[in-house]
């Protein structure tokens, strides 16, 4: 079966048979390609036929415990975009912290400090509301919370320095940016969105002693989560790659700094395929089948 290029992106590895059932059956319809040969698609013209490149956003533990043993035995070129600050210091994300709280509860605390009536329809709501916000007041809206509700911190989700070093020392794993604090770039200052990007490359580069030329968008959606003037200050930062969250196949009629993805978050390999086949269409049926989606509760 011949299939479009596409990028595919992963968040949190479920386990290792989970991803290596995924991975066999990307291996059977694809050919794996390394983010290097996207830069040169882009670039240099190389074709590419039957495409496919792995992303995983955050550095989340499983990367190294679930996917990376299978990197390895399956030689499978794979990119990650990792917070160099959350690799040193363990800090979880804002979404990582608040992971299995009790939303419909969060959105009343949400009403509470917002002076709104918001009555809870699903998680795509909550996480919609919170995505509207400036990455400090997530974290003033979360800290009340969980001083409130008397709730501790969570364990730590990130790898570590040692790890990652090991996963960009293998050459099959390329190591990009995903900014500081991982906010939603549209939402913040041209000055917030400066130092959080510049910041995460220099440091990423200190730590990897090597050149980052790749990125990920938080979150991703174009023209809602980035637009021109973060792709401005990306190229300022001679990022050469960034990948959106936009779940499209990719051509060369795309922006090299908006780069679509698919994710994959679940669901096994004949759902994952089916998923892929469809293609535009599954995204138009997710809708039909389960209703408004995070987007659409997004506050400008």
């Amino acid at each position: 079966m011949k299939l479009p290029n596409t990028v595919i992106n992963f968040h949190v590895i479920q386990n290792t048979e989970w991803m290596e059932d995924i991975l066999k059956m990307l291996t059977r319809h694809y050919t794996m390609v390394s983010v290097e040969q996207l830069e040169n698609y882009y670039f240099n013209g190389l074709e590419l036929k039957n495409a496919c490149h792995i992303t995983v956003d955050d550095g989340d533990i499983s990367v190294y415990t679930h996917l990376f043993p299978l990197v390895k035995k399956y030689k499978i070129p794979i990119s990650i975009y990792v917070s160099p600050t959350a690799v040193i210091s363990g800090k979880n994300f804002w979404f990582q912290e608040i992971m299995g709280y009790d939303l419909e509860l969060f959105l009343k605390y949400y009403n509470l400090l917002y002076q709104t009536n918001h009555v809870f329809i699903n998680k795509h709501q909550v996480f919609g509301l919170i995505k509207s916000l400036s990455l400090k007041e997530i974290q003033t809206l979360i800290d009340g919370f969980k001083k409130e509700n008397k709730i501790k911190d969570k364990p730590r989700r990130c790898l570590d320095v040692n790890q990652l070093l090991e996963l960009h020392e293998s050459g099959l794993v390329a190591i990009g940016a995903h900014t500081i604090n991982h906010p939603i770039l549209r939402n913040e200052s041209y000055e917030t969105v400066k130092d959080e990007v510049l910041r995460s490359v220099i440091e990423l580069e200190n730590l990897l002693k090597s050149k980052v030329k790749f990125f990920a968008y938080p979150n991703g959606f174009p023209g809602i989560d980035f637009g021109e003037r973060e792709m401005r200050i990306l190229e300022e930062c001679n990022i050469r790659l960034a990948f959106s969250t936009q779940s499209k196949n990719f051509s060369n009629q795309d922006h090299p700094l908006s780069v679509p993805r698919r994710g994959i978050t679940k669901g096994g390999p004949i759902f994952v395929l089916t998923k892929l086949v469809l293609g535009d269409y599954w995204d138009r049926l997710r809708r039909i089948l389960k209703g408004r989606q995070e987007p659409d509760f997004r506050v400008k």
